[in-house]
């Protein structure tokens, strides 16, 4: 399937990413202006690429497959970083050899990084996740998390984080995509968003592994990056 997928052109991406957003054919057409039969023929080339599915069917496959694919590039960098963190660790011999190791091999990661402590304030944010956030060096420093939530998702994310708190060794690292964020502006986007639970002297601190989707880059006529 992921072959498949990358077989999928700009144009043909863009409408299996509408068409997720909920959009009829006649409301594609007009996003991207074109005619309906046009979205129809891309509809037709797609479905050589990806099975005669019916068009939810097609969209439900074409998501799921870009979720796994991301999830797994993120996990794998993820656990890379961990290692790398592991191993500087052993060698350093001072408390505070290894805190510097542990800040540069944070901030020289390619995702955006938080701490967050049990009561929801963010201990450590990375310069990626500065930067993707809109925020200036230092500013998300014990803040609430939920200040990159969008204020109508607060309640839900609450709940979220109480049950993810509760059984942390219970639920998957990296089971979040397409979770909403938003930047110090006000700018809301999508994320895919890994998570891992570690036990510390003041409490328990949730390791969070945040990553802009590409994809809804080529909706604003961008291809997506190749990170």
């Amino acid at each position: 399937m992921s072959d498949a997928l990358e077989s999928l052109s700009k144009r043909e991406r863009q409408i299996m990413l509408l068409a997720a957003k909920g959009l009829t054919d006649a409301g594609i057409a007009q996003k991207l202006e074109i005619s309906s039969a046009t979205v129809g023929t891309y509809w037709g080339r797609i479905r050589t690429k990806l099975g005669h599915h019916s068009r939810t069917e097609l969209v439900a496959n074409y998501m799921r497959g870009k979720a796994a694919a991301t999830l797994d590039e993120m996990r794998k960098q993820n656990e890379a970083l961990q290692v790398e963190l592991e191993l500087k660790s052993k060698t350093a011999d001072q408390a505070r050899g290894k805190a510097e190791l542990l800040r540069r091999v944070l901030s020289a990661a390619p995702d955006a990084i938080l701490l967050v402590s049990e009561d929801g304030l963010i201990e450590y944010a990375n310069e990626e996740a500065e930067r993707l956030f809109g925020y200036g060096a230092h500013e998300l420093a014990n803040h609430p998390v939920s200040l990159l939530v969008p204020p109508r998702f607060h309640g839900l994310h609450s709940q979220h984080r109480a049950r993810y708190l509760a059984e942390p060794t219970k639920r998957k690292m990296g089971d979040h995509y397409g979770t909403p964020a938003v930047r110090k502006d006000g700018t809301e986007f999508l994320t895919a968003t890994t998570l891992s639970a570690m036990k510390t002297p003041q409490g328990q601190v949730v390791t969070v592994f945040v990553r802009e989707l590409a994809d809804a880059n080529i909706l604003n006529g961008s291809e997506p990056s190749a990170s």
